[in-house]
């Protein structure tokens, strides 16, 4: 079993697999191994190994952990919205909080960087949260709610605990993203006018309506567009090994109670009550709260509503018919769209995507570097059309948004292995990518496969062969590996570097002709190790006995559309804007470094995309 703990080890690190997580994955490989045949165990004996000891629980994996977020735009603007709430409350307190108010400086051309020095409209300081030991009440009126302060006191009498949490799946498990149905037909509760007989209790603080929820990533977007939601604490929690979370069913009220659960990573504890009363209204009681990043609020679901920033201590009079929020951050963050807005005062509309640096830490999500887009306007490529590039200062071209985080964090030499079998402008590169990559489906007679994507869907499979040349030395910037065959059914990483865009992404960033990629080719094996594997990142020398299926573009092209604009009009030279935010300060070396970033990012590009395509850098003069 060694060779497995230093196998999973590995996996550990690239994944940002939690150790407290690895006992159950280790009785997944085993039954693997023992049960099902078509997996070969020599997977595990690779030509790298980790060590399984010293993987502490809150370690942070060096690996390439992509920040990519599909609903960023939105997310950032509900923010910024945010913000702009903090600042009114503040002006009309006389206290001294930044504001966000579309008012700030405009960008200095340094040796083509774009550099923006904060003046308090873009540096947000920490929102922490401030209801320990207090209440919310949340009352019914009319269509929506009326928030007030509450006077709920703690309840002791937590009732029953609640296990075998479902994952993602819909199965029993152990996974620290899950949920529990709890079945309260006896005394149904009424939300946004219907009445429910089920709830759905998350592992991540949060009560759902209809179906389950898994997700950890903190998304006011996502509180407004998906399932009802009740939130008293959004976080990403995790209950397997330490906290636990309880329901009781007492005289007019239903109680829920997340009791000393940590956050992932961080470890904070934090206990917190929701109770639903028979008669709608919502309360959230709070004992104890030790997350770094957190939401609370409340959500019809499917709502065409904006989600609506709020105080809850210093709450509106008024009724709310749509979702409601408010974040919580125990770091700076920043003001994305007040940042951009910024940058456009002094530089024209002409950037298809903005790279931010700083010179100072800040909360930059999940991920070595944060990426989202701000429109698409390509067809066939997996990502449906939105614009929301004027809400951040650019009405026609705006297409991404890359935040880099601390300078300091990155290396020196952008050519530096830095993780995994990423070099650092690779994973500049790959962010960048996300523009185009990697979302599609593709049809397969009467079904819609989706056996090519990988993590969060929006990366290639790791049973996906993505070469970028043919020996196979190297695989695509967007994930999966380079698959040999060694006969009899066994397959085998080779690349030895992440590095260029395969044919089929070159196709959907509009490169080259369906005809110019020939086929697809990925790995179809046992399904439980299927869910373990497929969003992994690359790594070399690991074997698996499968069975090898391919795909064409023409499948593709059946089920998302054709590609349009196609290779014929599609842009082959694009503009990218390099920009550094600074609080105060000398930024002499830090624009070196940022300027070597810049200059090796056009130079790869062009070798990345075969010299299909070319990147300028360089700012109005």
């Amino acid at each position: 079993m060694e060779v497995y703990s230093n196998r999973l080890s590995q996996l550990m690190r690239e994944g940002r697999m939690q150790a407290r997580s690895a006992r159950w994955i280790l009785l997944t490989l085993a039954l693997i191994i023992f049960r099902a045949p078509s997996i070969d165990p020599s997977f595990a004996v690779g030509a790298i190994t980790g060590e399984a000891e010293g993987i502490a629980e809150k370690t942070e994996s060096r690996s390439f952990a992509c920040g990519y977020d599909p609903r960023g735009a939105e997310e950032e603007f509900y923010a910024h919205r945010l913000n702009a709430l903090r600042s009114r409350l503040a002006a009309r307190d006389g206290t001294r909080l930044p504001t966000a108010q579309g008012f700030g400086p405009a960008a200095e051309n340094v040796d083509d960087v774009a550099v923006i020095e904060d003046d308090g409209s873009i540096v947000v300081p920490p929102n922490k949260f401030n209801l320990k030991k207090r209440s919310v009440l949340l009352t019914p009126d009319g269509a929506g709610y009326r928030i007030v302060r509450g006077d709920i006191s703690f309840e002791t009498d937590r009732g029953s605990k609640l296990r075998d949490f479902l994952g993602a799946d819909g199965k029993p498990g152990t996974a620290n993203n899950g949920y529990r149905d709890v079945s309260i037909a006896g005394a149904s509760f009424p939300f946004y006018g219907i009445a429910y007989d089920t709830i759905y209790i998350g592992t991540n603080g949060y009560i759902t309506f209809g179906q389950g929820d898994t997700s950890a990533r903190v998304s006011a977007a996502s509180l407004a567009s998906e399932m009802p939601r009740i939130a008293p604490l959004w976080a990403d929690l995790d209950v397997t090994n330490a906290g636990n979370i309880y329901y009781n069913r007492l005289e007019g009220r239903h109680l829920i109670t997340w009791d000393a659960a940590p956050e992932v990573v961080y470890g904070g504890k934090s206990t917190f009550q929701a109770v639903l009363f028979d008669d709608g209204r919502i309360a959230f009681v709070y004992k104890k709260v030790k997350a770094r990043s957190s939401l609370a609020g409340i959500s019809p679901g499917n709502s065409e509503l904006d989600p609506e920033p709020i105080h809850f201590t210093d709450p509106p009079e008024q009724t709310f018919t749509g979702p409601l929020f408010e974040t919580f951050s125990q770091q700076k963050r920043l003001d994305l769209p007040a940042l951009t807005r910024a940058f456009y005062r002094s530089q024209p509309d002409a950037f298809d995507s903005i790279l931010i640096w700083t010179n100072f830490s800040y909360d930059n999500g999940i991920g070595v570097a944060h990426s989202f887009n701000v429109r698409n306007d390509i067809g066939g490529i997996g990502l449906r059309i939105f614009d929301r590039g004027t809400q951040y200062g650019s009405p026609s071209r705006l297409a991404t948004v890359i935040t880099m985080g601390n300078e300091t964090d990155w290396p020196s030499d952008p050519q530096a292995l830095t993780a995994g079998l990423n070099t650092a402008v690779c994973i500049v590169c790959h962010e960048l990518g996300h523009r185009w990559l990697a979302y599609v489906r593709f049809d397969a007679g009467n079904a819609t496969k989706d056996d090519l994507l990988g993590r969060d869907n929006s990366h290639w499979s790791f049973l996906a062969d993505t070469r970028t040349n043919s020996g196979g030395s190297f695989s695509s910037l967007m994930e999966g590996n380079a698959w040999r065959d060694g006969g009899s059914g066994t397959f085998t990483t080779v690349e030895s570097a992440v590095n260029n865009f395969s044919p089929l992404d070159q196709y959907l960033m509009g490169l080259r002709s369906p005809d110019e990629v020939g086929e697809i080719s990925y790995l179809v094996t046992d399904e439980a190790f299927t869910e373990l594997i497929r969003e992994k990142s690359p790594v070399t020398g690991l074997s698996v006995s499968a069975l090898r299926k391919t795909a064409t573009v023409s499948q593709i092209v059946s089920h998302e559309g054709p590609r349009v604009p196609d290779v014929a009009t599609a842009p082959k030279e694009l503009r990218v804007a390099f920009v550094l935010l600074t609080e105060q300060g000398s930024t002499g070396s830090t624009i070196q470094k940022i300027a070597r970033y810049r200059d090796s990012l056009v130079r790869y590009f062009s070798v990345a995309t075969g010299r299909r395509a070319s990147l300028d850098a360089s700012l109005a003069r």
